[in-house]
This record gives C-alpha cells, sequence and structure tokens, in this order.
C-alpha cells in the first residue's frame, strides 16, 4: 500500500511534513465533495425565500456556492500537490486518483 511517506520519499526532508499534510487536506476534501454531492442530488439550484414583511422571492441554493467553492480549494490543493510530487520526480503524473481511493493512508513522512 502506498503510504505518504512513499509518495514524498525523494522530497527534501524539510518538505515532507507539509507535502503530507497537503495529501490528507486533498483526501479530505475529497470525501466531503463527495459527500456534498450526494446531499445535492435532487435539490433545486435555486430556493424560494420570505424574510418576512413582505420580502419574498427566489435565491441560489447557498448549499450549490458552498461546493463549488469547496471544489476550487481542492483543484487547487490537487494542483499544488501534483506538482510537489512532479517536481520530486516521483510520480509523472501523479495518479492521485488511485491513491486517493485508498481509505488507511496514515503513515507520515517520518515513519
Amino acid at each position: 500500500m502506498t503510504t505518504y511517506a512513499d509518495l514524498a520519499a525523494n522530497l527534501p526532508e524539510q518538505d515532507r511534513a507539509d507535502v503530507c499534510e497537503l495529501a490528507e487536506n486533498v483526501l479530505f476534501m475529497r470525501r466531503k465533495l463527495a459527500e456534498t454531492r450526494k446531499g445535492l442530488e435532487g435539490k433545486p439550484v435555486v430556493i424560494p425565500y420570505d424574510n418576512g414583511g413582505g420580502q419574498t422571492g427566489i435565491r441560489a441554493n447557498p448549499a450549490y456556492a458552498e461546493y463549488e467553492k469547496l471544489l476550487r480549494s481542492y483543484t487547487q490543493a490537487l494542483d499544488a500537490l501534483k506538482s510537489a510530487l512532479g517536481a520530486a520526480g516521483k510520480v509523472k503524473p501523479v495518479n492521485v486518483a488511485k491513491v486517493a481511493g485508498r481509505s488507511k493512508w496514515k503513515a507520515r513522512a517520518n515513519g
């Protein structure tokens, strides 16, 4: 099984912990995106609102906006992780989807 330490092995020692932390965050965001996507299935993109005092209408569903923010953050973090690992010459290209599918990535860069 691939571990964080395996992925970061070719990095300078001072960068290994940061790359491992980044990898953990990428995997966390990936799980949250999947959970959020399931929660959004069947939900409308716009929703009605009633602020009281006669203020009613429709507005964008804030859940979609939050999903989009998380997706942007995930994409940026994934790009940064691929860049860090690619710069180390470890993986060309990084198959993060394959690695991220494994749920027992607990090893750290130092062991």
